[in-house]
Parts: C-alpha cells; sequence; structure tokens
C-alpha cells in the first residue's frame, strides 16, 4: 500500500516539474512548431529591412517564403509574432535573425530584434511580459543576453561575453547587469587559480 502512494506521489511531483517546465526555445536553424500566416505588414518591413542591409543572398526567393513565424504568449493577454527565417541564405555561419512583432489590427510593431542560435520565452516575467534569453556559442566563444519589457519594446537588462580559456577550463570575460535603478554595472570575469 506505501510502495502506491510513493508511485502516485512520485507521478504527481513529476507532472508537477513537467508543467512547470513552459519555457518555449527556438531554435535558429530549426523549424517553428506551430506555423502562423504572417501578416503582410510584417512581410513589407522585412523586406525592406532585407533591402536596407544589403542582403541579396535570397534574391531568387520570394518575400512571403523568406520566413516563418509562430505566435507566442508574451503575457496574458499579448501575443506576438516571433518571426525567423524560413532559408539560410540570410543567416550568417553561426547566427539568424529573429523578430518578435506586436499586431494591431492592420499595423505591425517589431519590439524585438537580434541575431542569435537561441532563443527562449522565459517563464520570468517583468512589467507582465515574459523575459527573453538568447544565446550563442561557436568554437569556444558566446554571448548570452537576457531581454525585460519596458513599457513599449525589450530591453536588455544583462549581457555576457565570453570566451573559453582552455587551459583552467572556464570562461573569461565581460558581464553587465542592469541595477534595480536601471544603471547598467559591467564587471570582468576571471577564472580563480586553484
Amino acid at each position: 500500500m506505501k510502495l502506491s502512494a510513493s508511485i502516485t506521489a512520485l507521478f504527481a511531483l513529476l507532472l508537477i516539474a513537467l508543467c512547470a517546465q513552459s519555457a518555449e526555445e527556438f531554435g535558429a536553424e530549426q523549424r517553428v512548431k506551430s506555423p502562423a500566416k504572417i501578416p503582410s505588414s510584417i512581410i513589407a518591413q522585412l523586406s525592406k529591412k532585407i533591402a536596407t542591409d544589403g542582403i541579396n543572398a535570397c534574391q531568387d526567393t520570394k518575400p512571403n517564403d523568406l520566413f516563418e513565424a509562430q505566435l507566442v504568449g508574451l503575457s496574458k493577454s499579448t501575443k506576438a509574432y516571433l518571426v525567423k527565417p524560413a532559408h539560410a541564405c540570410l543567416c550568417s555561419a553561426h547566427d539568424c535573425p529573429m523578430w518578435l512583432f506586436k499586431v494591431n489590427k492592420t499595423t505591425a510593431k517589431l519590439i524585438w530584434d537580434t541575431a542569435t542560435s537561441l532563443l527562449e520565452i522565459m517563464d520570468k516575467k517583468l512589467n507582465g511580459y515574459s523575459k527573453l534569453r538568447e544565446v550563442s556559442a561557436l568554437d569556444g566563444q558566446g554571448h548570452e543576453t537576457i531581454w525585460a519589457w519596458n513599457i513599449s519594446s525589450y530591453t536588455e537588462i544583462y549581457h555576457n561575453v565570453w570566451v573559453l580559456d582552455a587551459d583552467k577550463k572556464c570562461r573569461l570575460g565581460e558581464e553587465t547587469t542592469q541595477l534595480m535603478d536601471g544603471k547598467m554595472v559591467q564587471h570582468t570575469k576571471t577564472c580563480i587559480q586553484d
């Protein structure tokens, strides 16, 4: 009898743990899980941005075929389009651009963009919106950035740029953190000698 109660309790804890892990991750090279039709106002903005940035690698692809999107929940009442390239021609060797747009009727407003390998829409919130965490790493170097909502768009609140010290097996780098009063503080992360 005690064994079955223990097993039931264990499964309940496992279910709670699985439900608590509701953060969504989007890899630069992975397809979105639940594709959404991208509004034409977003396609127009991104097509203009690509032309302005001088990206010509995708010139034979139609603008509607360049991107894919998924609706993501940022707050209890706010959904946004997470848009990313559907083709590698828009990406660098290691990162792809990603954008978040809020759409009000027919108007799309860009609220976040960067180039990254991985985006996580975190469970943690600030000002009612989920924080964003993006990570990119390759060949012993990388960065991690956390973004938070600041009334009209996302702003960077934490940034860590690092390189791997192979001899000491640790990361060296610069870390910038936003304090509660909004001040950004930077410090150097060094390896501790044994």
